[in-house]
C-alpha cells in the first residue's frame, strides 16, 4: 500500500508483522500481537522486493497507527520505542515539537551535539523534552534556554562537549559518517553481505565522513590492501547471459559508500604508529601542513597504486591532493585540535585491536555512510 514520498506498507504474514518501506527499503516494523512499533535495526540499509507481499489495507495502517493516516515519517518514528530509534529520529521529533527552539541554529546544535554525544540517548532525550516544556510555560528567551542546554549537558555526560573538536561518536550513527569496528567474516563468498560479517557493534564508533577526508584518508589510503582476500571478495554485481552463465564483479579500491573496507590489526597497528608520528610532529610545533609529516613516508591514493603497479578501478573515489610542504594551517584546523582528534582516534582503535583479538575477531572495518 503506498502512502506517501516513497514510504509503503506491506504484511508480512509469516511472522504477522507489519513492514514499512521507504523506496523499498525497510524502515520500520509493527507488530500487531503485542502493538509495538520498532524501528529496524538496519534502518535504510535492506532492499525487499516489495511487490512480493501482500499490501496492508486502510484500516489496518489506521488501527496500527492508533486512528491516524501516516504523512511524514516522524509519525513511525513517534510511536516506536524510544530504544530503536536514532539520534537523528529524535532530534528530528524534537524540531517537530518544539519548533521555537528548534528553529535556533545555537539551541538546535547544542541539543543535536548533546543527545549524539550521550551514552544513554534515550534518557537525554527525555531531559530535553522536560526542560523545553518547563521553559515553554514561563516563556524564557532562547538565550537563556541555550545555557540551560548546555548545563544539563554538562550535568548528564560530565564534560563540555561544545569545545572546538573533530566529533568521534561512541556507538552508530546513522548520518554521513563512517561505521568503524571490528568485524569477523563468517562467509568469504560475498563480504558485502552483511549477513556474511559478525561485527562487534558494542564499540563501534561513527565519525562524519569529511573528518574521514580530511584527517584519515592519508593513512587509510596508504593501508588499504586490495589483495586482501576479504576486500577482495566484495561482490558487486551478480549475472546470469543468455547462455545461462553466472557473472560476478567485484568492488575493487576503497569503497566510500555502504561498503566494508577491511583492515587486518597490523595494519591499522601500521596507521596507529604514522598518526603518532603525526602527533609528535605536530607537537613539536613544525611549520609544516599536518598530512605532510612522518618524513613524508605516507602516500596519495594515487601514488600507492602506482607504487604498486597496480590500475586505478574506475569508480575510485579520490579525495586527497598533493599538499604542499609551506602551506599554512586553516585557522580552523589549530594544530592542538588536530592533535586532540588523533589521540582519541588512536585510543579508540587501539581498544579495538585489544578487544577484537582477545573476542576472536579478524579485521577492523570502515564502513561508509
Amino acid at each position: 500500500m503506498i502512502l506517501f514520498d516513497g514510504f509503503e506498507a506491506v504484511r508480512f504474514p509469516e511472522e504477522n508483522l507489519i513492514f514499512v518501506t521507504h523506496n523499498s527499503y525497510l524502515d520500520y516494523i509493527y507488530h500487531p500481537q503485542n502493538k509495538v512499533w520498532v524501528k529496524y535495526q538496519h534502518a535504510g540499509n535492506d532492499k525487499i522486493n516489495v511487490g512480493a507481499y501482500q499490501d496492508v489495507s486502510v484500516e489496518e495502517i489506521k488501527e496500527a497507527m492508533g486512528g491516524i493516516f501516516p504523512n511524514k515519517s516522524t509519525d513511525f518514528v513517534r510511536l516506536c520505542c524510544l530504544e530503536t530509534i536514532s539520534a537523528c529520529d529524535m532530534i528530528d521529533l524534537l524540531k517537530e515539537d518544539y519548533p521555537t527552539y528548534m528553529a535556533d541554529d545555537e539551541i538546535s546544535y547544542a541539543a543535536s551535539m548533546f543527545i549524539k554525544q550521550s551514552d544513554i540517548k534515550t534518557n537525554s532525550y527525555l531531559k530535553l523534552k522536560e526542560l523545553f516544556d518547563k521553559n515553554l510555560k514561563t516563556q524564557e528567551t532562547n538565550e537563556r534556554v541555550l545555557k540551560l542546554v548546555k548545563k544539563l549537558c554538562f550535568d548528564i555526560i560530565g564534560r563540555d562537549i561544545y569545545k572546538r573538536e573533530i566529533c568521534i561518536i561512541d556507538g552508530h550513527d546513522t548520518g554521513s559518517c563512517f561505521w568503524i569496528m571490528p568485524v569477523r567474516v563468517i562467509d568469504y563468498s560475498n563480504t558485502d553481505d552483511w549477513d556474511h560479517i559478525a561485527a562487534m557493534n558494542s564499540v563501534e564508533i561513527s565519525i562524519d565522513e569529511s573528518d574521514v577526508d580530511q584527517y584519515l584518508t592519508p593513512f587509510l589510503y596508504k593501508y588499504y590492501d586490495d589483495d586482501l582476500e576479504a576486500n577482495q571478495k566484495r561482490q558487486d554485481m551478480y549475472w546470469i547471459d543468455e547462455d545461462g552463465k553466472e557473472h560476478i564483479s567485484y568492488k575493487r579500491g576503497f569503497q566510500w559508500y555502504l561498503t566494508d573496507n577491511f583492515y587486518t590489526f597490523d595494519s591499522v597497528e601500521n596507521i596507529i604508529a604514522d598518526i603518532q608520528k603525526t602527533i609528535n610532529a605536530l607537537s613539536a610545533g613544525r611549520y609544516c601542513t599536518y598530512l605532510s609529516t612522518v618524513e613524508r613516508k605516507w602516500v596519495t591514493y594515487e601514488q600507492y597504486l602506482e607504487k604498486c603497479g597496480k590500475k586505478q578501478s574506475d569508480d575510485m573515489q579520490l579525495h586527497v591532493d598533493e599538499i604542499s610542504e609551506n602551506s599554512p594551517v586553516n585557522e580552523h584546523h589549530e594544530y592542538e585540535v588536530i592533535i586532540d582528534f588523533y589521540r582519541r582516534f588512536v585510543y579508540r582503535m587501539e581498544y579495538m585491536i585489544k578487544i577484537g583479538k582477545e573476542k576472536g575477531y579478524d579485521y577492523i572495518s570502515f564502513c561508509g555512510p
